[in-house]
């Protein structure tokens, strides 16, 4: 991340969501009506040409075989999360902390968000950018959001968080999206054992890349197209988990896997034909949750809801 500026992948992740709103309301698979404010003038200008069928086609088709899988990928894993979010607000959860949060628009456009509490945690870079960007689209900073400026590699989580109001005794539901394969071990190891000495019932949804990619771009397809973009971003990749270590990955931080999925078979909620669809394989979307510590102690229902 150079200095001053946001992450120039948060960028592209709100650019495809855009072209994805561009998209005629029924066949859109994420409704971000938010994504293209958060753009610069070139992207803005791109995300507007997908408002023509023809120009939505060709620009995503020329996305998919330079980038195999990123964009259907980026919509899928959006669409999943999403889901889980509206479903933890649906059911009462008082507090979503966005670790990461980039240009993440949910805190505004999940309906009922605006009756639970989000912690939006970022660098400080993003962060100041994120603020403006949303001051001028609502005209003012929403109450229910708290923005919690953070250097994942230097600054303690739980003392930023608790500072912008977080009850760690309370019920949460931590999002970590597209942010682990940017950190040191240490760093995701840290966080994730935070999260995990939490409150019983806590819920994670967390991505991670399969380590082999980071060692062997090739394997996969679009693995070698996907670590020069990053490259050339100077926004590397540096941390992976081997997809059969990531239960006990988890364990370890005090947290209980509930699913792992690649996308290969979150794409299979939302594309008709998402067999055919090639790339990104090497990217998962976990969903966790802080255990019952005790055999006496069994889940209310709102917990059951977040955990199911």
């Amino acid at each position: 991340m150079k200095a001053h500026d946001p992450s120039r992948t948060a960028e592209h992740n709100a650019l495809f969501r855009a072209i994805e709103y561009a998209r005629r309301p029924g066949e859109r698979v994420v409704n971000d009506w938010i994504a293209k404010e958060f753009l610069t003038p070139p992207f803005r200008f791109v995300a507007g040409l997908s408002r023509n069928r023809i120009c939505s086609a060709l620009l995503c088709k020329y996305i998919d075989l330079r980038w195999p899988g990123s964009r259907t990928s980026l919509i899928a894993r959006t669409r999943l999360i999403d889901n889980y979010v509206a479903s933890a607000v649906a059911n009462g959860i008082q507090q979503i902390v966005l670790l990461g949060a980039g240009f993440d628009s949910r805190a505004y456009r999940i309906a009922g968000a605006e009756h639970t509490r989000f912690f939006e945690v970022d660098h400080p870079n993003t962060s100041r950018v994120k603020k403006a960007h949303i001051a001028r689209v609502l005209g003012a900073l929403p109450d229910h959001v708290k923005y919690v400026a953070v250097d994942f590699q230097r600054d303690r989580l739980p003392d930023s968080l608790q500072g912008a109001g977080f009850n760690p005794l309370e019920r949460s539901l931590f999002v970590w999206e597209g942010v682990s394969n940017y950190l040191t071990e240490d760093a995701v190891r840290s966080t994730l054992s935070y999260i995990g000495s939490l409150s019983q019932g806590t819920a994670l949804v967390f991505t991670y890349v399969d380590r082999a990619v980071l060692d062997d771009p090739a394997h996969f397809i679009g693995g070698s197209e996907v670590q020069k973009a990053i490259v050339r971003l100077k926004e590397p990749w540096t941390f992976g988990i081997p997809p059969t270590r990531a239960a006990g990955f988890l364990e370890e931080c005090g947290l209980e896997l509930n699913y792992d999925l690649s996308a290969a078979e979150y794409r299979k909620q939302c594309y008709k034909n998402a067999a055919q669809i090639k790339g990104y394989e090497f990217y998962h979307v976990v969903l966790a949750h802080v255990p019952m510590r005790t055999a006496y102690c069994q889940p209310n229902k709102a917990q059951e809801a977040l955990i199911a």
